[in-house]
């Protein structure tokens, strides 16, 4: 007689064995350059990869098309884009360096197209990542551009990302940080990105106008809090003048702290080699001191001290209109995701 329980079980068992083995997803959290770097690195590893960017930018290139096309601001976007994209497209953050579109990136009119044509700023950047080969979604935090807005202790209000990040009264002044609209709707693409997360991580980049935004959506902020995604907090290598002085990584911690209302990250990420003082002495008007650790934090597992400072300076062009505050020192994107891929398990 023919054992048709034996020839069940052994057709479960063959669909176990050759099933593909799910990929893990991370999420990354914040905007510009700092995700840009850790996304070029981990796109070589065999992950699902999503980030949320933030839409508050309202300075550069990207303020003035944001102004012009009412359309979420394109310049973090086009940086992750860059990072994913399967080949080199490096050649879209090129600036034009003269003439009417004098500071603007090509990367950043290309974006603004396929929203014109599209009329979607989702569907835009999803048409855009398929077009450059990447494997991983982009995901604005929300689906029209916000404003970013600092409260001062002395009366001040700084309105726009670009008022905030250019104020040295930050460090010593701020009160509290919000958007506007206060309740602006999340991107549902984002709460579904850190629903389905295996780890989130967030950071580095500018802690006010960069990684905070994010937490300021209602909707994100709780989806965050609720995750049971591994929390990563990746430290920034040097502190910004006016924002962040003197801050050691627990600073930055406790800042996030203060709008998160708890201590939520399983694992914090930070950089333990030196960096030439001639060359920070060289560009001080865009970066402070490196950012301070405390011998104890290596008694601590959740702190994981590794040489992370990429060894090539970024250089900026004359027809960028801030480069004389964009921070030249990056991490080094190899490194940092080969140490993100050893907390994901």
């Amino acid at each position: 007689m023919y054992d048709y329980q034996n020839k069940s079980l052994l057709a479960v068992v063959t669909l176990f064995v050759i099933m593909p083995k799910k990929q893990k997803h991370i999420l990354v959290m914040g905007g510009g350059t700092g995700t840009s770097v850790l996304l070029s690195g981990l796109k070589r590893f065999p992950v699902t990869l999503s980030a949320i960017i933030t839409t508050a930018d309202d300075g550069s290139s990207s303020g003035v098309l944001r102004k012009e096309f009412n359309m979420i601001p394109p310049g973090d976007i086009r940086q992750c884009l860059i990072a994913l994209a399967h080949s080199d497209f490096n050649y879209l953050n090129d600036r034009f360096h003269k003439g009417f579109l004098h500071g603007h990136t090509l990367g950043n009119l290309l974006i603004t197209l396929f929203y014109q044509k599209n009329n979607d700023f989702q569907q835009a950047i999803d048409q855009l990542l398929e077009l450059v080969g990447a494997q991983g979604s982009l995901i604005p935090m929300t689906l029209r551009p916000v404003t970013l807005i600092a409260k001062l202790a002395n009366g001040k209000k700084l309105e726009g990302e670009h008022a905030v990040t250019l104020s040295k009264e930050i460090h010593k002044n701020l009160k509290t940080l919000l958007l506007s609209p206060v309740s602006v709707k999340a991107n549902p693409r984002a709460i579904k990105a850190i629903h389905e997360a295996d780890m989130i991580v967030v950071g580095p980049g500018n802690l006010y106008s960069s990684v905070l935004p994010n937490l300021l959506v209602p909707e994100i902020k709780q989806a965050f809090l609720a995750s049971r995604a591994k929390k990563i907090y990746v430290a920034n290598l040097f502190t910004q003048p006016g924002h962040t002085d003197g801050f050691s990584v627990t600073d930055f911690l406790n800042v996030l702290e203060q709008y998160t209302k708890k201590d939520i990250f399983d694992y914090v990420i930070y950089n333990t080699s030196p960096v030439d003082p001639a060359l920070i002495k060289e560009y001080a008007g865009a970066v402070g001191s490196a950012v301070a650790f405390s011998s104890e934090l290596k008694k601590d597992k959740r702190y994981i001290g590794i040489s992370l400072a990429s060894s090539k300076i970024r250089k900026s062009t004359s027809a960028d209109p801030i480069a004389k505050i964009r921070n030249p020192f990056l991490h080094d994107a190899n490194k940092l995701a080969r140490a993100v891929m050893k907390l994901l398990g």
